[in-house]
């Protein structure tokens, strides 16, 4: 059943995500990868799309017929089938193929809802699902994923009226509207905050930029327990040597001032534990760390700043306003006006935790591994966006599996990063496994 009527109204950053596309002529995919020792038969996963397609990754947003009230999302049948590759991938040609997986179109506006498909691979099989991020975070994919066996009761739609969202969003605004407006009175800085966001916000039809460009990747994986003695011995956590890292690689090689710092994107879950169906349910917020040159000592520093930007931070970071009020502006006030997201920091460190048990399991079989990655399509335009790098971490059994994913003009090509990275692991003492062996890295493209 539907446990929550607003979990099928769109939020703010589903919005967001929306626009993304016409604003910074990008949309963000999210991407899971299953590596199998063994093939999969095209049945089972036949069966395991059907599965998907019952849950709540078939949905599709709609407007509302009354003003005040959100858009909403309905239940939809994908239109994308099942596709599966016939030729062996090989270790050259495996990188490829995922990458046309994700660059495969998944409009807003259209039937295709997300992408699943497969391909033998070094005997086994190697599996893709892709959704675009405006559909679902990476969170929500993975408990789709995990709860497509339970049984549900697959409705036609929200169970409120747009009526009684519009009413609902009313309520809310009025009271919390009082509130920010009587702390703005006495906060002269917020208001020339506010001020100064609205006015310099560039048109996105008028903004110009090159070329996008998409990302080059590298997958690894690390011993999990390796992994946390090291971080353990700097005085750090799992995910703190994981934001050190991703700052390190902004360090190595995106040019910037002496005295600039960096900011780390860190995606903070909103997700309630259980049954909850919201498409996106968390916040980017950004932790300002020292710039200079590449650091592996003591992670104190990161630890302490990393915990107190998580406790100072929730569901009201995702806009600069009351959200019930976000919602009721027209689209040049309320752009403006929600924080940045993942595409304006310097880079993105995505920590998924540990996954459940059930995301190993496919068509019948446990994958030996399992990487999780999100991509810009068709790439980001470095003149409208800040963001560099991105890097998601998951555990699954005793291993990390690590993917980092980086602008081509300061990364070069998959072999460059993959050299780049594997550098920065064996600085902090961590044998990294990669997923393929990639070529000798191009000089001419590093």
């Amino acid at each position: 059943m539907i446990s929550d009527a607003t979990a099928w109204r769109l939020n703010s950053t589903d919005e967001m995500l929306h626009q993304a596309a016409a604003r910074l002529g990008s949309s963000r995919i999210v991407q899971i990868l299953w590596r199998f020792p063994t093939p999969l038969a095209a049945d089972a996963l036949q069966a395991e799309w059907d599965q998907l397609n019952q849950g709540l990754l078939s949905r599709r947003a709609t407007g509302a017929r009354i003003p005040v009230a959100r858009r909403k999302w309905l239940t939809a049948d994908n239109a994308e089938p099942l596709h599966l590759e016939r030729r062996s991938l090989t270790e050259a040609t495996a990188p490829d193929w995922i990458d046309t997986q994700v660059r495969a179109p998944l409009p807003a506006d259209s039937r295709a809802l997300w992408r699943l498909a497969a391909a033998p691979y070094r005997g086994g099989c190697l599996v893709s699902l892709t959704v675009p991020h405006f559909r679902s975070d990476g969170l929500g994919i993975v408990n789709a994923i995990a709860a497509r066996h339970a049984p549900r009761h697959r409705g036609d739609g929200v169970p409120d009226s747009d009526l009684a969202d519009a009413l609902r969003q009313l309520a809310r605004t009025v009271p919390q509207v009082a509130r920010w407006g009587i702390r703005l009175l006495g906060d002269r800085q917020e208001r020339t905050a506010l001020t100064n966001a609205v006015r310099r916000h560039p048109d996105p039809h008028t903004a110009s930029g090159s070329t996008p460009q998409f990302f080059t990747s590298a997958i690894y994986e690390v011993d999990a327990r390796r992994w946390q003695e090291q971080a353990q011995a700097h005085g750090g956590t799992v995910n703190s040597l994981f934001v050190e890292v991703a700052a390190n690689l902004i360090r190595e090689r995106v040019p910037r001032a002496a005295n600039a710092t960096i900011d780390v994107g860190i995606p903070m879950s909103l997700r309630h534990p259980t049954h909850d169906e919201r498409a996106n349910a968390l916040v980017v917020v950004p932790l300002t760390v020292p710039g200079g040159t590449p650091r592996h000592g003591d992670l104190r520093a990161t630890r302490q700043a990393t915990k107190a930007l998580l406790q100072s931070s929730g569901r009201h970071s995702t806009t600069r306003v009351p959200e019930p009020l976000w919602h009721l502006l027209p689209a040049r006030y309320a752009e403006p006006l929600k924080n940045p997201g993942a595409q304006q920091v310097d880079v993105v460190a995505s920590n998924f935790g540990v996954a459940p048990d059930e995301l190993a399991i496919l068509a019948g079989r446990k994958a030996d591994s399992i990487a999780l990655r999100t991509m810009n399509v068709p790439g980001l335009v470095p003149e409208r966006a800040r963001l560099r790098a991105s890097l998601c971490l998951l555990r699954t059994g005793d291993q990390l599996t690590v993917t980092v994913t980086g602008m081509p003009a300061p990364y070069g090509d998959n072999a460059s990063l993959h050299s780049l990275v594997t550098d920065e692991f064996t600085a902090w003492g961590l044998t990294a496994r990669p997923w393929w062996n990639a070529p000798a890295p191009d000089m001419k493209k590093g």
